[in-house]
């Protein structure tokens, strides 16, 4: 009598964890393929945004729905946020290495969870600060064991560091901002929004039309695999898969992103940095199981 059910359910489990499989596969590629492009950053921030805009805003009103000013306010500050995270994202991953870019960001849990704490009385476990002071370090040996003739630079450190405080500030304000809004209606709001907030930036760029086939292509592919198909992939993955389950499946993303970058780009990691990369993901791990578990026992 349960068998069907169990299996429905069983079919759904699956499905869920490819799902956060495609979200941390996507999501690692970010980077490498932005390098792909050879297209400055701010440009691709800005058509990736354009192109997410028109998908989203033709899938909303193919399900007969329409914004709201309602919509647009609540919207407006992530949106902004939003736009400045990826064009300082972008900016940075291509004067950067991979390595650089992906472990910097990979700290904004680091500031995400306390900010939640203090903001919205989220349940924080003092030891995994632990495990924080333990990735800081990691990340440390990572940036100052670079090779002194990779991609590596300083103006790409702090672009990447600039995108890892713009998208916790997202992070934070899609929390406080976005109450009800389903995912197809907030996409299709924050996008246009941050694509206006990219806008001056990239006209200040100029040559707005002027990226190549090469640059065209990829930033296609960037808009398609991380501003639609993962964005989908994680909202079915958090209807069937625990979500600090999806937490700790995304430490792999840093490590997964520097083997993307030695396998398409050839970037060279040398012996210390891996070190480094396995210190970050082991206080990721850390960081997150703690604070799952003190969720749970709350």
């Amino acid at each position: 009598m349960r068998t069907e059910p169990l299996r429905r359910e069983g079919n759904s489990t699956t499905l869920g964890g490819l799902a956060v499989a495609g979200v941390v596969v996507a999501a690692s590629l970010s980077a490498t393929l932005a390098k792909r492009a050879e297209a400055p950053g701010v440009l691709i921030a800005f058509w990736r945004l354009v192109i997410v805009s028109l998908v989203w805003s033709a899938y909303l009103r193919g399900t007969g729905r329409r914004l709201s000013m309602a919509d647009i306010r609540q919207a407006f500050v992530p949106g902004v946020f939003f736009g400045l995270a990826l064009a300082a994202f972008f900016a940075g991953a291509t004067h950067n290495s991979v390595a650089n870019t992906a472990l910097i960001l990979a700290m904004s849990p680091f500031l995400i969870v306390p900010l939640g704490a203090r903001m919205f009385g989220d349940r924080l476990q003092p030891v995994a600060l632990t495990f924080a002071l333990l990735s800081f370090g990691g990340v440390v040996l990572v940036l100052f064991s670079a090779p002194s003739d990779g991609d590596a630079t300083v103006e790409g450190n702090l672009f990447a560091a600039l995108s890892m405080v713009c998208f916790v500030a997202y992070i934070v304000s899609t929390r406080y901002c976005r109450r009800e809004m389903d995912v197809s209606t907030f996409m299709a709001t924050i996008s246009p929004i941050a694509a206006v907030a990219v806008l001056p930036l990239a006209l200040a760029h100029g040559d707005m039309f002027a990226m190549s086939r090469t640059g065209w292509t990829y930033t296609v592919i960037l808009a398609l695999l991380n501003g639609v198909a993962a964005h989908g992939w994680n909202v079915y993955a958090q209807a069937t898969i625990p979500i600090g389950t999806i937490s700790v499946a995304q430490v792999a993303q840093p490590a997964l992103a520097v083997v993307w970058a030695f396998l398409l780009l050839g970037e060279e990691v040398v012996t210390a940095q891996i070190v480094g990369i396995g210190v970050v993901t082991i206080g990721l791990l850390g960081f997150f199981a703690l604070n799952e578990r003190g969720a749970r026992t709350t």
